[in-house]
């Protein structure tokens, strides 16, 4: 069987590692792999690309103007009828566009994945995808509902460890990362004044969304920025996360993503709003649900160890049993399976 991946520029920028090994797991089960890139600037591999260097690598322009599109499908079509492909999976918006306008030129399986309750609503029954790809029980229900239960297939994020031995527990100075914070400025200013009082607490935020001057505000008007960095490299961030004390995640909004499984698998405890098929996120064993004020709860995880353990350990099984590379591969393959 040959497999086309195609991954757009956010998708990689958030997702490389996860979908490299995606790549890798599915060549050593004997599938051919494809994967289609956004062009990049320079002919370089990346240090992650020689991973998965014996799966053919086509860069290809995503997203182009609706006028450059029927150029793009023709040559990608070309691509796929030479070397036989017949699934190919959408990765994110500018991919799932791309593989959709082959589609209606060629017989073709094609995929594409869903990474949060609000991407549900753009599932449609008439729509030429073959299979929605659901990484969570609740995200797979929604989709079933709308469109059948033989359109979606659930095939959770798959994560790996990360060594974590040089964290010292008795360390007097905590870390705490934020996760989507420039998304929920209400959320983050109750945040970052429960913080205020806390000066052996260093705070790094998440800042890639279109509020970021509203928390530069918050953090002069708190006069906290010695005590603050913010982040825009999730690569880094990723490195920082599986070490931090504490990950919060104030938006109801934000996309299931790996790093925040593979702090999990770490044994990092999660404070969070309920966010909606968050499944791996179980108020009290996996993570603190915040209904109300953001205060009490961040002193129940910073102030009591034997809290943050439990929860930071129900985390790590939690994860290591459902949302593991193994698991996400097997899920993978069987959603090429019919019913």
């Amino acid at each position: 069987m040959t497999v086309a991946m195609i991954m757009s520029k956010d998708r990689l920028e958030q997702e490389q590692a996860m979908l490299h090994r995606l790549v890798v797991g599915l060549l050593d089960d004997g599938n051919q792999v494809i994967r289609m890139i956004p062009k990049s600037e320079t002919d370089e591999f990346s240090h992650d690309d020689h991973t998965v260097s014996f799966s053919k690598r086509v860069e290809v322009s995503m997203p182009v103007s609706r006028m450059l599109r029927k150029k793009r499908c023709e040559e990608v079509v070309e691509l796929f009828q030479k070397n036989n492909v017949t699934t190919a999976v959408g990765f994110g918006k500018d991919a799932m566009q791309l593989v959709l306008d082959v589609s209606k030129v060629i017989d073709l399986q094609v995929m594409c994945e869903v990474v949060s309750m609000k991407e549900t609503k753009k599932v449609k029954k008439n729509s030429q995808v073959w299979r929605w790809l659901a990484p969570t029980p609740t995200i797979e229900q929604e989709i079933a509902r709308k469109v059948g239960e033989d359109r979606v297939a659930l095939v959770p994020f798959g994560v790996t460890n990360h060594n974590t031995t040089d964290k010292h527990e008795c360390a007097t100075n905590k870390c705490i990362v934020v996760l989507n914070a420039s998304n929920e400025t209400k959320h983050i200013h109750e945040i970052l004044e429960e913080l205020q009082s806390r000066p052996n607490v260093h705070i790094f935020l998440e800042m890639t969304g279109n509020k970021q001057q509203k928390v530069w505000k918050q953090l002069t008007q708190l006069e906290m920025h010695d005590r603050v960095t913010c982040l825009r490299d999730v690569g880094t961030l990723r490195q920082l996360i599986v070490h931090a004390d504490l990950v919060i995640l104030p938006s109801k909004s934000m996309p299931i993503r790996s790093v925040l499984l593979e702090a999990m698998l770490c044994g990092v405890p999660v404070l969070a709003t309920a966010i909606p098929g968050f499944d791996m996120l179980v108020e009290d064993e996996s993570a603190i649900i915040v209904k109300d004020a953001w205060k009490n709860s961040i002193a129940l995880l910073l102030d009591d160890p034997k809290i943050a353990t439990r929860i930071g350990e129900h985390g790590s099984s939690l994860i290591a049993q459902k949302y593991g590379s193994a698991v996400q591969i097997a899920a993978f393959e069987a959603a090429f399976t019919l019913f």
